[in-house]
């Protein structure tokens, strides 16, 4: 991706990422994939939630007056 790189250590281990926020501004797509991947990565060890389960919540919320 441009304006994104990975610095490597001595043994060949990825050990930073590097943004270069005004090359990937230029982007907004670019941009908003950075962040969602972001976004996952955090939530990574959050319990999932079934689609079933988000389904039934938010037709309750439409029911609410």
């Amino acid at each position: 991706m441009k304006g994104v790189s990975i610095l490597y250590d001595e043994q060949r281990k990825k050990r930073i990422v590097q943004i270069d926020l005004e090359e990937i501004s230029k982007d907004p797509e670019a941009f908003e994939d950075l962040l969602d991947g972001l976004i996952a990565e955090e939530r990574r060890n959050e319990p999932s939630i079934s689609h079933k389960t988000v389904m039934r919540s938010l037709r309750k919320r439409a029911e609410r007056p």
